[in-house]
């Protein structure tokens, strides 16, 4: 895209000088030739090479990923227009007794559209797009087996959209049923951290994707309040709260230090000042899944006390405050838990953690880099100290049990959902239902690799 930039200014420069050129010859001597420039003084002649503007950042050397898996994840989301709030209350048959059951309230609309989050790669992951499949249903009945793959979202998110209706007529709808089967390349991480500390903060911009996760974030810098209207949080208590941890450390400016160490401290503040407390989790009647209950960061670092997701939101919120470009993960863990603070048996489980921007501006490579303080917590209360190599500190052996979904919590475009965010959201015109319930479920599988098929992903060593 730079290229094209600089080919357009050149093509405007010509035009004007061939414009100028005619009009001197038009009007003769009379007209009054313009004076050549004045050369700059002091200043070295540039080299060629130095004059080009960079293209798009290769990958680079400092994240290593290692023992990589074929995963598929799939996941289920069901939406239905009956909420618990609306209840009806009738006679039991079998013991007389009168009971409150939900109100089934069918709503109509013209057009429907939902989405779903695609994340082409993260620093563990990368996304097969050509094998992603799903189906919309209504009703039981499938309406749309094709989605369109929309772009240009912060951090590179991709949105999965399947729409069904038509403006010609109303369609009656009490569920809407969406699947969606998600494969991709997982694997554990290794962290060049001694390299990656001589990476200095860039001094022109940060690549574009780096530059769009900065853009405010639901859950991160923005909230619903109670009339549903998004508003920008006060982020001043953050912003002190950080400024303090960074004097504590013998740092007055989060720039003067490199990005690593920056990631590494405030890191270390998230890891031994929360407690964790709760699931974190909000589940229906029925036991499923229905969103991620969250609280805004500043609310968990000033109380101490959130879920694994509150932890992750906090330590991605205190970074960002800091112009350190990071961004939010979420997956599905089918790793097995064997720290003393879970069983022994597999703990298929929502997860979140964070990835900060390692830019080598000099070389022009990027790495995303993987914090995971929520695992970082369970294995132990007090962070080491900051010149040791910390375990999910860009080092993870157990990403490549772990598949991504979502770099947000509600997808990055104007869509709604209900209750507490679940990732999806969807478009329904008129106007959406007043109260549904929603509910999530997922499965991630092994990919069987079929003989002849090409090996996807990263490279891998």
């Amino acid at each position: 895209m730079l290229t094209r930039v600089w080919t357009g200014i050149g093509t405007g420069l010509l035009v004007l000088a061939l414009a100028g050129g005619t009009a001197a010859a038009q009007t003769g001597s009379k007209a009054k030739q313009p004076s050549p420039p004045t050369p700059p003084k002091n200043v070295s002649p540039m080299n060629p090479e130095e004059q080009k503007p960079k293209g798009p950042p290769e990958v680079g050397p400092f994240v290593r990923l290692v023992s990589p898996k074929n995963q598929t994840l799939a996941v289920r989301l069901v939406v239905n227009s009956d909420a618990p709030t609306q209840k009806t209350t009738v006679r039991d048959p079998f013991t007389g007794k009168s009971v409150d059951m939900p109100s089934v309230t069918p709503f109509e609309f013209e057009t429907l559209a939902v989405v779903w989050p695609l994340v082409p790669s993260t620093a563990s992951s990368e996304l097969d797009l050509t094998a992603v499949r799903g189906e919309l249903k209504l009703n039981d009945v499938v309406v749309s087996d094709s989605p369109q793959v929309l772009k240009g979202y912060s951090g590179g998110t991709l949105l999965a959209r399947w729409d069904a209706g038509s403006r010609a007529q109303q369609t009656v709808c009490r569920q809407v049923e969406l699947r969606v089967e998600i494969p991709m390349t997982c694997s554990r991480t290794e962290f060049d951290e001694r390299g990656a500390a001589e990476v200095a903060w860039p001094t022109g911009p940060w690549p574009a994707d780096a530059q769009s996760v900065m853009k405010p974030q639901l859950y991160l810098e923005t909230w619903v309040d109670d009339e549903g209207r998004v508003r920008a949080l006060d982020d001043k208590p953050l912003k002190e709260l950080v400024a303090g941890w960074l004097k504590d450390a013998g740092i007055g400016d989060a720039k003067s230090v490199p990005p690593v160490q920056l990631a590494k401290v405030i890191t270390g503040r998230v890891w031994g000042s929360v407690q964790p407390s709760g699931e974190g989790l909000s589940f229906k009647r029925t036991g499923e899944l229905a969103g991620v209950i969250v609280q805004p960061a500043a609310e968990t670092l000033t109380t101490g006390r959130g879920s694994e997701h509150d932890m992750a939101l906090a330590l991605a919120a205190a970074l960002r405050s800091t112009g350190l470009p990071t961004r939010l993960v979420a997956g599905w863990d089918v790793s097995d838990g064997g720290d003393k603070f879970l069983s022994n048996k597999k703990q298929n489980k929502l997860h979140t953690w964070v990835e900060f921007c390692l830019y080598d501006e000099a070389k022009n490579t990027v790495n995303w880099v993987p914090v995971d303080v929520g695992a970082m917590r369970r294995s132990t209360t007090k962070p080491p100290a900051l010149n040791r190599t910390w375990r999910y500190f860009g080092t993870h052996p157990e990403l490549d049990a772990i598949t991504p979904f979502a770099l947000h919590m509600h997808p990055p475009t104007d869509v709604m959902s209900y209750g507490w965010p679940g990732f999806w959201g969807w478009f329904v015109t008129p106007k959406p239902p007043k109260a549904a319930e929603q509910a999530i479920s997922f499965v991630a599988t092994q990919t069987p690799v079929r003989p002849g098929d090409k090996k996807k992903g990263k490279k891998e060593e």
